[in-house]
Formats: structure tokens, C-alpha cells, sequence
């Protein structure tokens, strides 16, 4: 009796391993440092105060605050599901999130990058399920080398930038009424 309780539990563990393997297998890569396509539309917010506009390219955009600005590509994936890059400048560290949709506009993975002034960066990529991010990999890097480091202390002082903006839903991203235009009406 006990040998066949064991086994059911073997067997449920091992259905549950091989459903998370290949569920974290079968997801995209959202990787925040993956190559944007020259084809991707540009959006930028030049300050706190600005409203979003649509440039020609990255190049055009003018120079950003860095309290407050933002940057943004989007663009579709060969298969078509769209696909997000907004670049958050800032004094101590920079924030670069990938937010990659299916095709019906929800958000289904994140790459996520905050690079900082001290010396460490700090990634995070994950995939969404029922509305949560389910983190895949996390971790602090060194500038210097790009090895994987302890938690820094300073990561404390900044523990709120450490947690990605989700936008569940392709409208809601802060550019998404510009999308609506077609890129040949890009105002910049």
C-alpha cells in the first residue's frame, strides 16, 4: 500500500517536472537585451512632464531627462506576437524592460535589466501566469565582468526599482494610444 502511495507521488512529481520544463521551454525568450528590429516604431516621453510622441528612429529622439523620461521600440516578432523595449534613463541606474504579448495583446513574458552607477547590475526574466510574473531567473551581475554576484547592500536603498512594471495587457503600456496611428503619421 505504502509502495503504491509512493509511486503515485514519484509519478506526480515527475509529471509536474516535466510540465514546468517544458512550459519554461516552450515560452519565448523576453530577453531585455535581444536586438530591436530597424523596423521597430520609436516613442519617447523627453521629460517627466512630457507627453509620449512617435520619432523616425531611436537616433531622433533628443536628449532625455533623466528624471522622469523614457524611450520606448515596438515592434511584432516573425511570428507576429508584438513585442515592447522601454528604456528608463536615470543618474544612479538605468532600466531597460522587454514586455513580449501574444497575439492577442496580453503580456506572456519579461525581460528585465536595472544597471546602476555602483558597480552591479541586477536581471530578472520570467513569463506570466493568471496575471503573475513567474520568475524563470533572477540575479546581480558585475559591471566589471558580467559575473553573477551576491546581493549588493546598495540593492537594499533601491529595492522598489528591483521589481518590474507589468503592463498585462498591450493597451495599457504608456504609449499605447500612439499605436493606434500608423507609423507613416510618426510626428518626429
Amino acid at each position: 500500500m505504502r509502495l503504491m502511495e509512493s509511486s503515485r507521488v514519484a509519478l506526480a512529481l515527475i509529471v509536474g517536472v516535466c510540465f514546468a520544463a517544458r512550459l519554461t521551454t516552450a515560452m519565448p525568450a523576453c530577453d531585455s537585451k535581444a536586438k530591436v528590429p530597424d523596423t521597430a516604431r520609436t516613442f519617447a516621453k523627453t521629460s517627466n512632464e512630457d507627453n509620449w510622441s512617435e520619432y523616425r528612429n531611436i537616433e531622433a529622439i533628443p536628449d532625455l531627462s533623466l528624471d522622469g523620461a523614457a524611450s520606448a521600440q515596438f515592434w511584432l516578432d516573425p511570428d507576429g506576437a508584438p513585442s515592447a523595449l522601454m528604456v528608463e534613463p536615470g543618474e544612479d541606474f538605468w532600466i531597460y524592460t522587454r514586455s513580449c504579448f501574444n497575439k492577442k495583446g496580453g503580456l506572456v513574458g519579461v525581460g528585465f535589466e536595472v544597471r546602476t552607477a555602483w558597480g552591479w547590475d541586477y536581471r530578472l526574466g520570467g513569463f506570466i501566469v493568471n496575471g503573475h510574473l513567474q520568475t524563470i531567473s533572477s540575479g546581480f551581475f558585475s559591471t566589471r565582468n558580467d559575473q553573477k554576484i551576491p546581493r549588493p547592500d546598495t540593492a537594499d536603498d533601491v529595492a522598489d526599482v528591483l521589481r518590474p512594471t507589468l503592463y498585462l495587457e498591450m493597451t495599457k503600456l504608456p504609449f499605447a494610444a500612439l499605436l493606434s496611428r500608423s507609423s507613416a503619421a510618426k510626428s518626429k
